[in-house]
């Protein structure tokens, strides 16, 4: 009892009251935000948004007002008692306006075409009368002047001779409101649902509106108007009753709002926003793999009632699927004649105006409810004949399934089979989803193309990993930010006489080197750059680095004329920065996240340590690389051969696959020997293979590189191409198929197509590879910019140490000379640039001292690691595994970790590697 009197002196003081009020004041803007928002464009303005707008305005006034009384009362805003009484006097009028509009607007829901009647425009001229007399009063009228005297009018009884015109008018109002335009509004309402045919989406609609909002607010408003009338009855309990309604009101109207607008309110949305949540990838990958499994038509319609049940929760017996043309002779050759149901629609399809068949085009599936509910408001001849025919055939939902532009089966779920929720917009995508790919596994049953079947599985599969893919990086990405979200403050530098100055200590924190000392580091040098672009231009600028540990950090810096410095702030880097900073060089725009990606992700810094330059070409490239990389189809690899292996290599990492088997072609090859390795062979021809072949070892864990793939014979290619388009490959002279995942990557320096027509090499193939082909922008080609740019990623890359690097730099003459003279291939250019800086090195009798990065010729992203630790790699099991399993040879890996073979031997023997 003690807790609910403490409650209730809470719920009395004016503070709490104020604080409702200003919680309810916030939620109605929202709402009244969202509106206009919805508005905004629309030509056809309805009169029921005018009416709710209406009411909005007033209810707002209202609150106003109350915040207004609340405050004075409080002593937070001293206002003249005169002005005080002019803004309640004008709050009257906005009453009069609330609920007349709040009258016409529950009477319109429910009206097709909602026009004013007599009693409608003779209420609207009485409510009219009264506000304009409030608002005469609030500007001529200043009686009475005192706070005191005002109470002592509005205390009189009906009875008293005193009493004078406004408070006996404003307790007229509070009767007229609620029992000449509230009520009889409600009744109105209550029969029109009853007579008239009102869609299932405007009943639910109007049944939220009336018992969460309207009834809950006419009842809080009757007992407001019954202690203003009566002042004693409620007069020691007001405040506390004002909070509760007040509290109570703004979560209906949360409510309210939110179920509301996803229920179309008033065609603002073009489909009912879906509530439900189905984890819709996931578990289409087992209809997926069901419809890859289906060998006649009947199966599928136990696929969809299988799919419907799981994502819809629609009972199987209320959904069929029924397929038309020819597979009415196979289906249903014991059915002398085809159900009722198939016969009216077969009618309709045939009858139908083409006004109606571009409706269906536009909509793709027919919802009941959505269809009449849009019809409501703007009556259409082809949405009636389209409800007509759904009422014919007692369907919820027809869902029309198309192959090539021809309607080939459809989908019926009866009506009444969800009564309380309506299809939403996400499952209306998920159902024209499926109806897709069913339309083709029909096609293809129908035509008895199991090879096409194998190929749609395949295409889906590859499309539903690129996604996957996809999403991983994003994930990845948005980590990157969250890491650096959690600590997002700025750091202050100021540079000033060739100096630079810590401003505050998270300068310090994201730099962590001597900027006045370690003039060579890559940092202090972007530093200092912008530091002079702003001192010589006058101008801000910025610029997109990296810290020590290969975190992005974004440099702003802004010139400060009073001192006579810079002010350089430098922070982490949000998403917009990334992807404004090289957006212009995009030749598609809508790649921008892979920028994100190449920028944010594991898979993005492989593909920027293989190619460290920036600028238009190369940029694109990455992304077109990184892009190939997260798909599993088979890749065209154009390159020079020293680069081969090291694009291979990032592709098989990124793509998470454990082993990588090359095959490198000298020369044409005229036996079956490569055909055997990879396909295996028939064991009916005698031919002893021992091993199994190679797209069976590397199925899901594998990469296969077939190196100049021009070489292969005729009948190989044909295996291959077959395997490519379907997925499946067959045993070399054999019918027998089996599946596999290997990933296919292929390289020529050829022609292909001219081989094609020459007859020396399969047209399939080429059809196959040429779908996913890169081809690596030639040095030759490359602008002087981004061949300067390569040049500067190299030359970081070789030195590990940052004391060396101003000494190292590459000078203009050097890069020129690069440019006049250069490398076909970007190994070329590598060890080029590594050979000026080793000659730089003993040029100036430092070769010793500099630390040269030992995993700078390294391009398997598994073995860069191993290659840096030298010899420390040998006591660490995990890398000597790897190492293992990579090389399978005790000579490479002490010439890869520079170490005598006595010591690999050794821990080879403590490993237990044989």
């Amino acid at each position: 009892m003690m807790f609910l009197h403490e409650l209730y002196l809470i719920l009395q003081t004016p503070g709490f009251i104020l604080t409702t009020i200003v919680i309810s004041l916030l939620v109605k803007i929202y709402l009244l935000h969202l509106l206009v928002r919805h508005v905004i464009g629309n030509v056809s303005l309805n009169k029921t948004w005018l009416f709710l707008f209406g009411t909005l305005i007033g209810s707002i006034y209202g609150d106003l007002t109350w915040i207004l009384k609340l405050t004075r009362q409080l002593g937070i805003f001293d206002m003249p008692y005169t002005a005080y009484i002019s803004f309640v006097r004008v709050s009257w009028a906005f009453l009069i306006l609330q609920y007349q509009s709040l009258g016409l607007f529950i009477e319109s829901l429910a009206t097709k075409q909602f026009r004013l009647n007599l009693r409608h425009i003779t209420l609207s001229t009485i409510s009219c009368f009264l506000s304009c007399y409030f608002l005469l009063i609030a500007l001529f009228q200043s009686y009475p002047l005192t706070k005191a005297d005002r109470e002592i009018a509005f205390n009189l009884s009906f009875s008293d001779s005193h009493l004078t015109l406004e408070p006996f008018i404003m307790r007229f109002v509070t009767v007229y409101l609620l029992t000449c335009i509230i009520l009889p509004s409600l009744l109105c309402t209550f029969r029109a649902i009853r007579r008239s045919a009102i869609p299932s989406i405007l009943k639910k609609q109007l049944h939220i509106f009336i018992v969460y909002l309207v009834i809950p607010y006419t009842a809080t408003e009757t007992l407001h108007a019954l202690q203003f009338n009566y002042r004693t009855l409620f007069q020691d309990n007001i405040y506390a009753i004002i909070s509760i309604s007040t509290l109570l009101l703004t979560g209906a109207i949360f409510y309210c709002i939110k179920r509301v607008i996803g229920l179309r309110f008033l065609n603002f949305n073009t489909h009912v926003q879906s509530m439900r949540h189905f984890h819709f990838i996931d578990d289409f990958k087992e209809v997926l793999e069901q419809l890859s499994h289906t060998t006649t038509l009947n199966e599928l319609g136990q696929i969809t009632q299988h799919f419907f049940k799981n994502a819809f929760d629609i009972p199987r017996n209320r959904t069929a699927l029924y397929i038309r043309s020819i597979t009415h002779a196979n289906q249903l050759a014991s059915s002398p004649e085809i159900s009722k149901l198939e016969t009216i629609v077969e009618q309709f399809m045939t009858t139908h105006e083409s006004v109606i068949c571009d409706y269906i085009s536009g909509i793709k599936i027919l919802i009941y409810d959505e269809i009449a509910f849009s019809n409501f408001y703007e009556e259409d001849p082809a949405r009636k004949a389209l409800l007509n025919f759904l009422e014919s055939i007692n369907g919820d939902i027809f869902i029309p399934i198309y192959e090539q532009g021809k309607m080939i089966a459809y989908i019926v779920i009866e009506d009444h089979t969800r009564e309380h929720e309506f299809y939403g917009n996400v499952e209306h995508d998920e159902m024209l989803i499926f109806a897709s790919y069913l339309g083709k596994s029909i096609n293809l049953l129908q035509n008895r193309s199991l090879d096409g079947l194998f190929q749609q599985e395949k295409i889906l599969k590859d499309e539903l990993y690129a996604k996957h893919q996809e999403i991983n990086q994003f994930k990845e990405s948005m980590r990157s930010f969250l890491r650096n979200a959690k600590q997002k403050e700025i750091g202050i530098i100021f540079y000033k006489n060739r100096r630079f100055i810590y401003g505050n200590k998270i300068a310090k924190d994201l730099i962590q080197i001597n900027l006045n000392q370690q003039e060579g580091h890559p940092l202090t040098k972007v530093l200092r750059y912008v530091a002079h672009q702003v001192e010589e231009y006058k101008s801000p600028q910025t610029a997109l680095t990296h810290d020590h540990a290969d975190n992005s950090l974004i440099i702003s810096a802004v010139p400060n004329l009073e001192q006579n410095n810079v002010i350089i702030t430098i922070c982490h880097p949000d998403i917009s920065d990334i992807i404004a900073k090289q957006m212009h060089l995009l030749k598609d725009p809508t790649n921008w996240d892979y920028l994100l990606y190449l920028e944010t992700t594991d898979s993005g810094k492989l593909i920027n340590q293989l190619i460290p330059g920036s600028g238009e070409t190369l940029l694109n490239f990455k992304i077109e690389l990184l892009q190939i990389a997260l798909t599993k189809k088979a890749i065209l690899l154009d390159a020079t051969e020293d680069d081969l292996l090291a694009l291979v290599e990032v592709l098989h990492h990124i793509n998470l696959r454990e082993q990588l088997h090359v095959i490198k072609l000298h020369h044409p090859s005229s036996n079956c020997d490569l055909a055997i390795k990879l396909f295996g062979i028939n064991p009916m021809l005698g031919v002893e293979n021992s091993t199994p072949p190679l797209f069976e070892k590397l199925s899901n864990t594998g990469t296969l590189f077939i190196e100049n793939i021009h070489y292969m014979n005729l009948e190989t290619q044909e295996y291959l191409a077959e395997f490519l388009k379907t997925g499946f490959y067959r045993t070399f002279k054999s019918d027998t198929h089996a599946s596999s995942n290997v990933r296919i990557i292929c390289s020529t320096n050829h022609n292909l197509q001219a081989l094609v027509h020459e007859g020396v090499f399969s047209k399939a193939l080429f059809h196959e590879l040429k779908r996913t082909a890169l081809c690596v922008p030639s040095l030759l080609l490359l602008s002087e910019q981004e061949l300067y740019s390569l040049a500067d990623g190299f030359t970081q890359q070789a030195l590990k140490v940052h004391d060396f690097k101003t000494l190292f730099e590459l000078t203009p003459s050097e890069k020129n000379k690069l440019s006049h003279q250069r490398p076909l291939s970007l190994y070329a250019f590598k060890k080029r640039v590594q050979q000026i800086l080793i000659d730089k090195s003993k040029k100036n009798h430092i070769y010793e001292e500099t630390s040269f990065d030992p995993a700078y010729s390294v391009s398997d992203p598994t073995l860069i690691q191993a290659a840096r630790l030298g010899k420390h790699a040998l006591r660490d099991h995990k890398i000597m595994t790897m190492l293992w399993n990579k090389f399978k040879n005790q000579n490479q890996i002490a010439a890869f970790l520079g170490v005598n073979r006595s010591s690999v031997n050794r821990r080879c023997k403590e490993y237990n590697f044989q």
